[in-house]
């Protein structure tokens, strides 16, 4: 907690320096008539100075550690804790001004997730370094997505990958080591444990999740008459 809160006054001293750095060359020796325009230009450049910041913190931490997944001992516990922390800091400035709901991908391949062409992201991912999202695949809001578990003081990593053309419902939990193939359906609110394989042309739900019927595209959404 005591590191969270150093770590929080640093950054903030930071970028309020920065700041005031980009608005007295903006606004002293560019446009000293336009106090709006050097505004704008201020708290743009500023955000995104930010962002890279924390973005080099992130990828330093992680190209520091021994191993980025399996079970984290010693010092690979502290650089994915300083990684973490890194990444939860831009989350949650972007998410603040809305960036992340106008361009949901963009800040989470910043981060290193590897997500594909079309792809639709309404939810916070943890662990983005190990998510890989294919193409024209929707997560919906509320859902837990992280590829780290903690049990018995061990802390567990596992890439997660979900396939193209998938449709994850709002409030699902995915677990570490998870496997979507291409296609799937996962009903709202599912569970889905550590290491399970979700299999292609497929619907899913419960908890734990449980293969509901196959699925090859068509509609979920027909209407059937009541008798």
């Amino acid at each position: 907690m005591v590191a969270w809160v150093i770590f929080q006054i640093v950054l903030l001293a930071s970028v309020i320096f920065i700041g005031v750095q980009y608005f007295n060359y903006f606004y002293i020796t560019l446009f000293p008539n336009d106090l709006f325009i050097s505004l704008i230009l201020t708290i743009t450049l500023t955000l995104f100075t930010g962002l890279f910041i924390l973005a080099i913190i992130h990828k330093s931490a992680r190209m520091l550690m021994k191993n980025e997944e399996g079970i984290l001992t010693g010092r690979d516990q502290i650089l994915w804790g300083v990684s973490m922390t890194a990444a939860d800091t831009a989350y949650y400035f972007v998410n603040k001004l809305f960036i992340n709901q106008m361009f949901p991908s963009l800040f989470y391949k910043l981060f290193g997730a590897k997500i594909g062409k079309g792809a639709a992201i309404y939810t916070r991912i943890w662990d983005v370094e190990l998510m890989e999202i294919g193409e024209n695949t929707s997560i919906g809001t509320g859902c837990i997505i992280g590829a780290h578990a903690i049990s018995q003081g061990e802390l567990f990593r596992k890439r997660i990958i979900i396939g193209k053309n998938c449709t994850i419902g709002a409030g699902t939990v995915i677990l570490p080591g998870v496997t979507i193939e291409d296609n799937v359906i996962v009903a709202s609110n599912s569970v889905i444990p550590a290491k399970r394989i979700l299999k292609t042309n497929s619907i899913y739900a419960g908890s734990p999740v449980k293969r509901i019927r196959d699925w090859y595209g068509e509609s979920v959404w027909k209407v059937e008459k009541l008798e």
